[in-house]
């Protein structure tokens, strides 16, 4: 019998810069899984952006998808700091409305939602949409980010899309400390993307996701105890890093490691983005390389000169 996991994950953050406010989003829907009947019937938001055609060309344009996190409203400032991030970059930038508003998480409920957002052989799928825009490119490639579940989603997205060609997930790992569950579904050997393009950052301090263990389970990659960061071999810039206390200005790097936290839990996931993670910043943890990463197809990285 599977336990719950209660993972709330409320995000309000604000960005200093505001990244999506110059922007014209665009909305469509599509059919996500629904719990309720157990089909893919839900129907649900897709809010997109498309990248500047004076710099990118007219398109058509590969494809970037972001999946929030529990409880996370997907157009909040966060999903929309991802989302004109990879805009910025030539994508057709998405981010998807699913089913993330139940405390009970298992692989049971991971599956079926990432396989509503990603199912390459359903039309009514996010991806199945938004690959048929005149827009987008899915042949280009298809790259994906999410926080906590939504990171999930993103290790997930490759089992059902195999025009996924990179990911970057937020603060997951295959055990919940905190209440003593594992989810095999995420190990390496069940995923199908390739450890050499996948990045995790996680924060030492998560009490949820936390340890270099589970971390490496889902990775593929191992590093000596003790480690802080750990890469693919080939240098092409996938692998994991665990965010320390020291690094963000918090001083407490849980599980919104990313966050400036407001108040004193460093787990409500409530406050503004920490200056160490938002651009300008060019850390190995902080969130413009590794949108530089994803932008590449997960095949370049360019490594902080001081190691961080």
């Amino acid at each position: 019998m599977q336990r719950a996991l209660w993972l709330i994950v409320s995000l309000s953050v604000y960005s200093s810069l505001q990244a999506a406010t110059n922007w014209d989003t665009i909305t469509t829907t599509y059919q996500s899984y629904n719990p309720s009947t157990g089909n893919f019937d839900l129907t649900q938001s897709i809010t997109y952006l498309l990248p500047n055609s004076s710099k990118f060309g007219p398109g058509p344009y590969p494809v970037f998808i972001y999946a929030p996190a529990t409880y996370e409203t997907y157009t909040d400032p966060l999903a929309m700091e991802f989302v004109a991030g990879m805009a910025e970059r030539g994508f057709l930038s998405a981010t998807v409305q699913y089913n993330n508003n139940e405390s009970v998480q298992a692989c049971s409920n991971y599956t079926p939602r990432a396989q509503g957002i990603f199912d390459v052989h359903r039309s009514t799928s996010a991806a199945g949409v938004l690959c048929s825009l005149s827009h987008a490119n899915c042949s280009k490639g298809i790259v994906t980010s999410g926080v906590s579940q939504g990171g999930f989603m993103g290790v997930l997205a490759a089992n059902y899309n195999p025009n996924v060609k990179a990911v970057y997930a937020l603060s997951m790992s295959d055990y919940a400390q905190n209440i003593e569950f594992s989810y095999p579904c995420v190990d390496k050997p069940n995923t199908v993307i390739p450890a050499n393009r996948l990045t995790i950052v996680n924060g030492v301090a998560d009490p949820i996701f936390g340890g270099q263990q589970p971390l490496e389970n889902v990775s593929g990659y191992t590093c000596s105890a003790g480690s802080t960061q750990c890469w693919s071999p080939d240098g092409n810039g996938a692998g994991w890093y665990i965010v320390q206390n020291s690094q963000n200005k918090n001083g407490i790097a849980g599980h919104c490691y990313f966050l400036d936290i407001t108040g004193t839990n460093p787990n409500t996931c409530r406050g503004l983005g920490d200056p160490n993670w938002l651009p300008p910043a060019d850390y190995n943890w902080s969130l413009g390389p590794n949108l530089d990463w994803l932008a590449t197809f997960g095949t370049h990285r360019n490594f902080s000169a001081n190691g961080q």
